[in-house]
């Protein structure tokens, strides 16, 4: 390996790309704001540490030499690298840290995405990176700082702190309740329940909490995700049990509506783990704060 002595300067290189771009050594000067003896300077120094010519002078102008050619491809390709390599340090600096957090599926598109902007405005220098998982907590990937998870309550998750316990509201959309003319808790009979696939016991557990005897009707496709069964209840298809603060928003609107201010609190929780050894890291304290503010914690 060459020593750093006999490596040329970066200024060199640079004043050789320019010139074999230009074929000429007024042209490159002109680009490179210097005077054309400054460039000649550069080029006949270069020549010498390489220790044969890059360029074959004639009377009517140059050309580059075999070992110019060979060089020049090589030179323009290592600089571009390393202009790169800077601007994109320069970047990361700038935006300081980047936090990537690993969500469920319907709390990341159904709460974080729409408040997201806010924690972008208020922490410039924070970018968030999010993927979604789904689960009990098991060891973390190599990127992965921070994950969010609805499990059963428990206080034997390591390095999980409860955010909030599990509040289930029913919701249904204006057009169905008015299609199916819902007036009373007994209406409630003609409507379509949308079963929860992990959760299957959920409606029968919402049932004994409201003291509802009658019979119900589910309906033949059941969900994975809240986020789907949003979806289907946008869709008139029948009624869902969401999590309070993920339709919250929805249920201000006007574009929800939980007909009898029916809730139910399950035995599940939202808990955020974060390894003991990143507890410290201001990035995630920003992030916790915040989402603590946003969920009313």
């Amino acid at each position: 390996m060459l020593k750093a002595s006999e490596l040329p300067s970066i200024k060199a290189l640079r004043t050789f790309i320019a010139v074999a771009n230009n074929m000429s050594f007024s042209k490159a000067a002109i680009e490179l704001s210097v005077t054309q003896g400054a460039v000649s300077k550069q080029i006949s120094s270069l020549e010498q540490q390489l220790g044969q010519p890059l360029f074959q002078r004639h009377m009517n102008g140059i050309e580059l030499s075999n070992a110019g050619k060979r060089y020049l491809p090589l030179v323009a390709e290592a600089l571009e690298i390393i202009q790169h390599a800077t601007a994109s340090l320069i970047q990361t600096d700038q935006v300081e840290e980047v936090l990537t957090i690993n969500v469920t599926p319907s709390f990341a598109s159904l709460w974080l995405i729409p408040k997201i902007e806010s924690f972008n405005q208020q922490n410039e220098n924070i970018r968030l990176r999010i993927k979604t998982g789904d689960g009990l907590i098991k060891k973390m990937d190599a990127d992965t700082e921070m994950m969010i998870r609805c499990l059963p309550i428990s206080k034997h998750y390591e390095n999980a702190t409860l955010l909030q316990k599990e509040n289930l509201v029913l919701v249904a959309s204006p057009k169905l309740l008015s299609d199916e003319g819902i007036h009373s808790i007994e209406d409630m009979q003609r409507l379509t329940l949308l079963p929860h696939v992990t959760r299957p016991h959920l409606w029968e557990q919402f049932k004994r909490q409201q003291n509802l005897s009658f019979s119900v009707k589910y309906h033949n496709v059941a969900f994975e995700h809240f986020y789907m069964s949003l979806e289907a209840v946008r869709e008139s298809v029948g009624v869902a049990l969401l999590p309070d603060f993920m339709v919250r928003s929805l249920i201000e609107k006007g574009q929800l509506v939980n007909p009898f201010g029916f809730s139910m609190q399950t035995s599940y929780g939202y808990y955020v783990h974060v390894p003991s050894y990143k507890l410290s890291s201001r990035k995630i304290y920003a992030f916790n704060q915040w989402l603590k503010v946003n969920l009313g914690i």
